[in-house]
């Protein structure tokens, strides 16, 4: 769970302070530092998570790994690799290059988030696995695609996540979450309104349930108000939850791409089992 929101962050900061300042020219030598360092720590960021989660998932007391846990666990990485998104699916779209490194402000702004969503935070799965980055980007405007795929130790647990989608706790520690983090950046300028909200659960036929999440602001620069859209789509299959991440600026990603994208993950996940 907290590598999907950190990932979706820091994708927010690429497209507000690199693709809309950089492509103005408005850009502070800080904020374009920043904006190149926000993207390409959304992909490492998934895979450290996801290691610290095969590491630690199940571990209470110190006991011991029993072979069908390592077997559940192999099988949950190769689900997970046979749903993910990959870059012959998203033709125009190049793959973001890989960075760890996380500014002190991110991780405050992390252990907030923690504290917001409590025991939705905290659960761990058998593993969290993310595509990588795939960006494409001309003069202001930029778009970025990627998913996740997280398989829970049960299918009780996975649903579980989907029910505090829908009460709202998520969306609404998301919603204050970008708002801390854009809002946290050095723009020249610029000014940044709040984050605005919308819910809905795109269709998903044969699954256990849907969550759709579409995260607007605007950047207001040199009098030009310029609007940022961050949309999470996913559903819940048996023990897998899958999510799709599509950001754009100042257009989001066009809705034909994000439902061939969604039926895709749709349809590999359906076909494999977690």
């Amino acid at each position: 769970m907290l590598a999907r929101m950190r990932r979706t962050a820091a994708i927010s900061v690429l497209l507000a302070s690199g693709g809309l300042l950089i492509g103005c020219g408005g850009a502070t030598p800080t904020a374009s530092s920043h904006a190149k360092r926000a993207a390409t720590s959304s992909s490492s960021a998934t895979t450290t998570h996801s290691r610290s989660a095969e590491g630690n998932a199940g571990t209470t007391g110190a006991a011991p790994r029993s072979p069908a846990e390592l077997a559940a666990r192999a099988r949950a990485r190769k689900f997970a690799a046979a749903v993910n998104l990959r870059a012959s699916d998203v033709r125009g779209f190049r793959a973001s290059p890989k960075h760890e490194e996380h500014a002190a402000g991110e991780r405050r702004l992390e252990q907030e988030l923690l504290r917001c969503v409590g025991n939705a935070g905290a659960a761990r799965g058998l593993v969290e696995s993310g595509s990588g980055t795939f960006q494409r980007q001309a003069s202001i405007i930029s778009q970025t695609v990627s998913s996740e795929v997280t398989v829970a130790r049960t299918p009780a647990l996975a649903e579980k996540q989907l029910a505090e989608f829908h009460s709202g706790v998520l969306p609404r520690c998301l919603s204050h979450y970008f708002s801390g983090l854009l809002g946290s950046q050095r723009y020249h300028g610029a000014k940044l309104s709040p984050v605005t909200t919308k819910q809905g659960s795109p269709p998903a036929p044969g699954t256990t349930g849907s969550f759709g999440l579409r995260f607007t602001a605007t950047v207001t620069l040199h009098s030009i108000p310029i609007p940022l859209y961050i949309d999470i789509l996913g559903f819940v299959e048996g023990s897998a939850e899958v999510s799709m991440f599509a950001t754009g600026i100042p257009e989001p990603v066009p809705a034909k791409i994000e439902e061939h994208l969604f039926t895709l993950l749709l349809a590999r996940a359906k076909a494999h089992k977690a």
